[in-house]
This record gives C-alpha cells, sequence and structure tokens, in this order.
C-alpha cells in the first residue's frame, strides 16, 4: 500500500506557499500593536501633563544685575547649580532633581521634577513637572528612538524664567 498520495503532497505545498504570507501578516500585526501601544502612551503622557505638568512658583527673586553677574548671569541666563555642585558660595541658588518612572519597560515612561531652592533657608522657590515617553518603536536598525514630552516643560531654563528677574540698581 502506498502511504503518501496527492493530497498529503498539495497539503505541503499549501504550507510553504503560506508561511511566507503569515510572516508577513505577524511583522504587520507587531507593526500596528507598537503604533497603538506608542499612542496610548501619549495620550496618557498628555492627560499627566495637563493635571499636573508644568511651572510653579513659589517665591518670585529680584535680583539687581550685580547680584545676577555673581552667579555668573550673562545674557539672561542665570545659574542654578545641582545640589551636589552647590558648595561654591558664589552660588546662593540650587536646583534638585527627582526622577521617578511610571513605565519602565519599552516604552519608557517617567516624571521628572525638577526643584530651585535657596540656599540661605533651603526655601523652595518653584518647581517643573514633566512627563516623558521614550522608545516604544517598532525595532529597527535605522530610526533613533522616539519621544513624547510636556510642550511647555523642558528645560530648566523655562522655570528659572518664571523665578529670577533682574532690576535696575538703584542709585
Amino acid at each position: 500500500m502506498n502511504k503518501f498520495n496527492k493530497q498529503d503532497g498539495v497539503s505541503v505545498i499549501k504550507f510553504i506557499a503560506l508561511t511566507p504570507l503569515i510572516l508577513i501578516g505577524l511583522v504587520v500585526l507587531a507593526f500596528i500593536f507598537t503604533l497603538l501601544n506608542k499612542a496610548y502612551w501619549d495620550y496618557r503622557v498628555k492627560q499627566m501633563c495637563e493635571a499636573d505638568g508644568g511651572v510653579t512658583v513659589y517665591e518670585r527673586v529680584f535680583l539687581s544685575e550685580l547680584e545676577y553677574e555673581s552667579h555668573s548671569g550673562s545674557d539672561g541666563r542665570l545659574i542654578a547649580p545641582p545640589e551636589s555642585n552647590s558648595d561654591n558660595t558664589q552660588f546662593l541658588y540650587f536646583s534638585k532633581y527627582k526622577k521617578s518612572y511610571i513605565k519602565e519597560s519599552n516604552p519608557g515612561v517617567y516624571k521628572r521634577e525638577t526643584i530651585i531652592y535657596r540656599k540661605l533657608d533651603s526655601k523652595e522657590l518653584g518647581s517643573m513637572i514633566h512627563y516623558r515617553r521614550v522608545g516604544g518603536d517598532f525595532p529597527t536598525i535605522i530610526f533613533n528612538t522616539s519621544g513624547f514630552g510636556c510642550e511647555a516643560t523642558t528645560n530648566l531654563r523655562s522655570l528659572l524664567d518664571e523665578i529670577f528677574f533682574i532690576k535696575e540698581d538703584l542709585k
């Protein structure tokens, strides 16, 4: 008896022909999943930014031009070094950073809080909260990792500009 019949050969050919289509379908599904996952986390980051992201000022500081220059200020840029670098007596203000992960895996989502303090009394002058999504892209070799975060609060400069003001020296 012949155990091999024509129908068995046809099913093997069908399987060989359908394998590339199945693999392409799986890649397309994975691509769609990564796009939807990224869109979901972008939406969540946008919600968190609207809820409590941005700059909050507790006290405005008016500096004379001399005080401003003594803090390495030039071209409208004041320096508030991180707490670890603030031992220098030249600086009367310092910054602290707190970064907490909301989601560590791909994509990573975190909250970064920047706080400006006055060194004299350790009083908090203002803070900035920024949320960001990093990664979550379809794996390729060609493209860099994408990111999405709060639009208005991207750097320390926006916080310092809200706290510190230069006043004219009174003569």
